[in-house]
């Protein structure tokens, strides 16, 4: 909430009344031109006259923090567009989510994936009864492994 006590003027305390920056008004109901000081947290060391001077800039780049993080954008979509397809049957067939509930689930989507990746291996690239990639249900039969090994992990 914008407030004296999280605003990076009044923080920094640069300025005498840091409040006529952030309300033009003086009026206390304005805060149009306040700036939370969390704000400048993942500024590289630099100092605030510094990062001021550069938002009063055009930038010529936009910025975001996002190192370290989940890169989505690896997933090769297109690919996964039929796996989605393939719990999209599924789903119809059987009823959501109910690979979650199937009596010795381990053990059959092994086996499963197993048949899934023979047929595919052995020159049979579509499930019949799908049309859809022997290697998405094989995807497919993997996920819900994976899932199953997570949920035991809690």
């Amino acid at each position: 909430m914008a407030s004296c006590e999280t605003c990076f003027y009044a923080e920094r305390g640069h300025l005498e009344d840091p409040c006529s920056t952030c309300d033009p008004s003086g009026m206390g109901e304005n805060l149009s031109n306040w700036v939370s000081m969390k704000v400048f947290d993942k500024v590289d060391n630099k100092p605030w006259e510094q990062v001021v001077a550069d938002l009063s800039e055009t930038p010529k780049q936009g910025v975001k923090y996002d190192d370290g993080k989940a890169r989505w954008e690896l997933i090769p979509f297109r690919a996964m567009r039929d796996v989605v397809d393939v719990l999209t049957y599924g789903s119809r067939k059987y009823a959501d989510d109910n690979w979650k509930i199937v009596p010795d689930a381990r053990k059959r989507y092994v086996s499963a994936a197993f048949r899934h990746l023979t047929d595919w291996a052995g020159g049979e690239k579509k499930d019949s009864e799908t049309g859809k990639s022997h290697l998405a249900h094989a995807i497919c039969c993997l996920l819900f492994l994976l899932w199953f090994e997570q949920e035991d992990e809690k």
